[in-house]
C-alpha cells in the first residue's frame, strides 16, 4: 500500500473514531440526565453500568486517536493541563458551596456536600498526578 492511501486510511479511521467519541459523549450526557430522573434502583444500577462502559469506550477511543495523531498519552498530562484541571475542580467546589447555601432541603444539601468532598478528593488526586508527572519529566530530562 502506498503512503498516500495509508495516510488516507488513517485520516478516515481518525474521522470515524472522532464521530464515535462524540456519540459516546452524547450517550453519557443522556444517561446522566436519565439517571437524575430515575428512582428505581435496578434501572439506576443498569444506567451506572452504561456510564462505566461509556467512560471506558471514550478512554479507548481517545487512546486510538492519540496514537494516530502521534501524541503519547503522557503528553496529555502536561503540567499546565493538570494545573488547569485543579483550578476547574476548585471552581466546581466553590460553585457547589454556593449551591449548598441556596438549597433549602436537607437531602439536597447533603448530596451537594458529598459532591464537594469528592471535588476536594479530586484536587488531591490531581496534585499527586502533578507531582508524578513532574518527577517523571525530570527523570527523562
Amino acid at each position: 500500500m502506498d503512503t498516500d492511501s495509508l495516510l488516507r486510511r488513517k485520516q478516515d479511521l481518525y474521522s470515524l473514531l472522532k464521530s464515535q467519541h462524540e456519540a459516546e459523549m452524547k450517550e453519557m450526557n443522556h444517561y446522566m440526565s436519565v439517571l437524575s430522573r430515575t428512582n428505581n434502583s435496578i434501572i439506576r444500577n443498569y444506567i451506572h453500568k452504561l456510564l462505566d462502559d461509556g467512560l471506558r469506550h471514550i478512554e479507548y477511543i481517545s487512546t486510538m486517536m492519540s496514537a494516530i495523531e502521534g501524541a503519547s498519552s503522557s503528553l496529555n498530562l502536561t503540567k499546565q493541563g493538570i494545573i488547569k484541571s485543579i483550578e476547574e475542580e476548585k471552581e466546581s467546589k466553590d460553585l457547589l458551596l454556593k449551591c449548598v447555601s441556596l438549597a433549602d432541603d436537607l437531602e439536597t444539601k447533603s448530596l451537594l456536600k458529598s459532591i464537594i468532598v469528592d471535588e476536594e478528593h479530586h484536587v488531591k488526586i490531581l496534585e499527586h498526578i502533578e507531582e508524578l508527572v513532574s518527577g517523571s519529566s525530570q527523570q527523562q530530562g
